[in-house]
C-alpha cells in the first residue's frame, strides 16, 4: 500500500470492463423524434430580475419581489428534499449531466415572467392585489375555486394543442426532452409557451376579482406556491399505490394525479394532459394507465466498501447536491480568494459539526452489479491539511469512521481519498494500518485499506500513451508514487519519448529524463501534464511577456482540479482529469 504503484502490463479486457458497469435499468422506449431545443442566454437573467425594481414610486414592489423569492427558495428546498429522499440511494438511474444542466438555466423563468405582468396589473388594476386584509380567506377560497372551473379545462384544451406536431417540435418539445423528471422539470418550457400557461393561469385570478371586484396578493402567493408544490409533487418520482388514489371508486383518483399518471404522459405523449386533476382526461377518454416498474436493487442495507474523502474548500461545498444539486457535475469553482473560501469552509464546518454530524453522507454507487459503495467525508477543512499539529486529530477521524461504519454494517473496505493519503499525514495509508491494529475495536475485524494512486497512476499513463505521434511533453511536479511510476513505464514502453520535469529536486535519472525550475519552459511544449496544483498567479508569471507559445493542452489530475486562467487566456485546452476518452483522442490527432 505504501509502495509506489505498479501499472499493469495488460489492458483489461473488454469484457471485464463491461463488468465494472453500474447496474443496468430497463429505460422506456421514447415514442417522439427529437424536438427543438432552442437555447437562450440566461447569464444576465438577474438583470431582469432587479427589472421591476424602477417602478416602485408606481406601485409597491416588495411583494413582487417576496412571491418571487418565496417560490425560487421553496423549489430550492424541494430539489434538496427531492436527493435526500429519492434520488440519494437511487445508484441505478442517476440524473443525467446533460438535464441538470438544462434545467438550471431554465427553472427560474417562469419566477422572472411572472413578476412583469404584476408590475402592469398592479398600476393598472390596484384593487386586484389590494383588497382589505379581512377579504384574504375568502379571496383565497374563490381563486382555489376558479381553479378547478376554470384552470383545469383551459390547461387540459392548451396542454393537448401543444402536443400536436407544429407546437410539440416549436415549443412544447423542450419540456419532454426531460423523460426522467424532477421537481423543476415541471417550469422547463420555451418562452412562448410560458406566456400560454400565463394565460390560462391569469383565469384564476380575474375570475374572483370580477365576480366580487377586488383580490388580494397574499391569496395569490398562496396559490402560486400551491401550484408549484403540486407540480413538483408530480414529476418527483414518489411512487404512490395507495388505494385512496389508485381505486377506481375513490374520489382522489380523478381529483389528484399521482407520479404514475403523469410519467405516463412523459413516456406516451398521447395522454394525460391534465394539470392536477385526471377528471378531464377521463372524460374527454384521453386517460392512459401506466405503471413504472421498480428497477433491480440489490438489498437496501447492502454496504460493501467506503470511500473516505474530505472537503476541497467552499467552491467543493457548493457542488453537494444537499445545496445545490443542479451543480453537482460541475467543476470545482472558485469564489473568493483561497485564504478566505478555506475560513469560510472552516466556520462552516464547525456549525455542521456542533449541530447535525460527524460526517457527510454521499450517495450509493454499484460496481460490477453486485458490490455497492459509498462516500463519506471527513468535516475538516483544508486548513487541517496544512496544519502539522491537527494530523493526529484527521487520522483518529478516519479511524472513527471506520469503527462507526464496521459496527453499523460490518464494513471491511475502506478507500483513503485526496489528501487522507497524503505522505506527511499518514505515509500513504501505512500509518493508518498501525493504528487499526493498535485499536481494541478494529485489530481483529481484518480491515482493508486502499488508495487511488494506482488507479491514477494507469489512467495518467494510458491517456499519455494514446496521445499519437507523441515525442515530448512538460510534467509539472512527477516526484511522487503517481508521476514516478507513470515516468518509469512510458520511458521504458516508449524508447523515444522524451519527459521535461519541473521540480526542485532532481527525482527521477534517466536518459530521456530531464529537469528544469524554470516554469516558462512550459511554452515550449505541446502537452502539458499537470501532478500539483500551483497557483494561477505562477503560471501568469511563468507566461509574462510571452506573446507565442506552443501549449495546446494542459492535462490535469491535481485534486480539486482548478482551472487555470493565465493557460485559458492563452487558448489552451483544459482537461480536468486523465481517463481514456474516444473524443479526446480525436481532438489530440486533430489539434496536435
Amino acid at each position: 500500500m505504501s509502495l509506489r504503484p505498479k501499472i499493469k502490463e495488460e489492458a483489461s479486457s473488454t469484457s471485464s470492463s463491461s463488468n465494472a458497469s453500474s447496474m443496468e435499468v430497463t429505460k422506456e422506449k421514447r415514442t417522439h423524434t427529437a424536438s427543438a431545443f432552442w437555447q437562450r442566454n440566461t447569464r444576465y437573467d438577474w438583470r431582469l430580475f432587479v427589472g421591476p425594481a424602477p417602478f416602485f414610486k408606481l406601485t409597491p414592489v416588495w411583494n413582487i419581489y417576496a412571491i418571487a423569492i418565496a417560490r425560487i427558495v421553496f423549489m430550492r428546498v424541494v430539489l434538496s428534499l427531492y436527493y435526500l429522499f429519492v434520488d440519494m440511494e437511487n445508484y441505478v438511474d442517476k440524473l443525467k449531466q446533460d438535464q441538470l444542466k438544462r434545467e438550471k438555466h431554465e427553472y427560474m423563468t417562469i419566477y422572472i415572467l411572472h413578476m412583469y405582468p404584476q408590475v402592469g396589473l398592479q398600476i393598472a388594476l390596484p384593487s386586484l392585489f389590494f383588497a382589505d386584509a379581512t377579504d384574504i380567506s375568502s379571496c383565497l377560497w374563490e381563486v382555489f375555486a376558479a381553479h378547478v372551473i376554470f384552470d383545469e379545462p383551459l390547461y387540459y384544451v392548451a396542454h393537448r394543442l401543444l402536443h400536436t406536431s407544429f407546437l410539440m417540435k416549436a415549443m412544447h418539445g423542450l419540456h419532454h426532452l426531460s423523460v426522467q423528471t424532477l421537481p423543476t422539470t415541471s417550469t422547463v418550457h420555451s418562452l412562448f409557451e410560458h406566456f400560454i400557461y400565463a394565460v390560462t393561469l391569469s383565469s384564476v385570478f380575474f375570475a374572483p376579482f370580477l365576480w366580487q371586484g377586488c383580490q388580494h396578493w397574499v391569496a395569490i402567493a398562496l396559490y402560486v406556491i400551491t401550484y408549484d408544490a403540486l407540480h413538483a409533487w408530480g414529476n418527483s418520482s414518489v411512487l404512490v399505490r395507495n388505494a385512496l388514489f389508485t381505486h377506481q371508486y375513490s374520489p382522489l383518483k380523478y381529483l389528484l394525479y399521482t407520479l404514475a399518471f403523469h410519467t405516463g404522459h412523459q413516456v406516451f405523449l398521447d395522454c394525460n394532459y391534465s394539470v392536477f386533476m385526471p377528471f378531464w382526461d377521463y372524460l374527454f377518454g384521453t386517460e392512459r394507465a401506466y405503471e413504472k416498474k421498480s428497477p433491480p436493487m440489490l438489498p437496501a442495507k447492502q454496504q460493501d466498501l467506503v470511500f473516505i474523502a474530505h472537503n476541497g474548500g467552499l467552491g467543493n461545498f457548493m457542488t453537494i447536491p444537499e445545496v445545490n444539486l443542479f451543480q453537482a457535475y460541475s467543476p470545482y469553482r472558485r469564489y473568493f480568494p483561497l485564504r478566505v473560501e478555506f475560513y469560510t469552509i472552516h466556520v462552516i464546518c464547525h456549525i455542521m459539526i456542533r449541530l447535525f454530524c460527524d460526517f457527510y453522507y454521499g450517495p450509493r454507487y454499484c460496481i460490477a452489479r453486485k458490490h455497492i459503495g459509498r462516500m463519506i467525508c471527513l468535516l475538516r477543512k483544508p486548513i487541517d491539511y496544512m496544519t502539522p499539529k491537527r494530523y493526529d486529530d484527521l487520522n483518529q477521524n478516519m479511524l472513527e469512521s471506520m469503527r462507526k461504519e464496521h459496527r453499523e454494517n460490518g464494513m471491511r473496505y475502506f478507500g483513503l481519498g485526496n489528501l487522507n493519503k497524503m505522505k506527511l499525514l499518514n505515509d500513504g495509508g501505512v500509518a493508518m494500518v498501525q493504528l487499526i491494529e493498535q485499536n481494541a475495536y478494529l485489530k481483529d475485524k481484518n480491515i482493508r485499506i486502499w488508495t487511488g494512486d494506482t488507479m491514477t497512476a494507469a489512467s495518467v499513463y494510458h491517456q499519455i500513451a494514446s496521445i499519437p505521434h507523441l515525442q515530448e511533453f512538460y510534467y509539472i511536479e512527477a516526484g511522487g508514487k503517481i508521476g514516478t511510476a507513470v515516468c518509469e513505464k512510458l520511458v521504458r514502453d516508449f524508447p523515444t519519448l522524451k519527459i521535461r520535469i519541473f521540480s526542485r529536486n532532481s527525482v527521477l535519472q534517466h536518459p530521456n529524463i530531464s529537469h528544469s525550475t524554470d516554469l516558462s519552459e512550459i511554452i515550449d511544449y505541446k502537452i502539458v501534464l499537470a501532478g500539483k496544483i500551483l497557483s494561477n498567479a505562477t503560471y501568469a508569471k511563468a507566461l509574462q511577456m510571452k506573446k507565442i507559445i506552443r501549449t495546446r493542452f494542459l492535462l490535469d489530475y491535481t485534486v480539486p482540479a482548478i482551472p487555470v486562467r493565465a493557460l485559458l487566456q492563452k487558448d489552451v485546452q483544459y482537461i480536468r482529469g486523465v481517463t481514456p476518452d474516444r473524443s479526446q483522442q480525436s481532438l489530440f490527432a486533430r489539434l496536435l
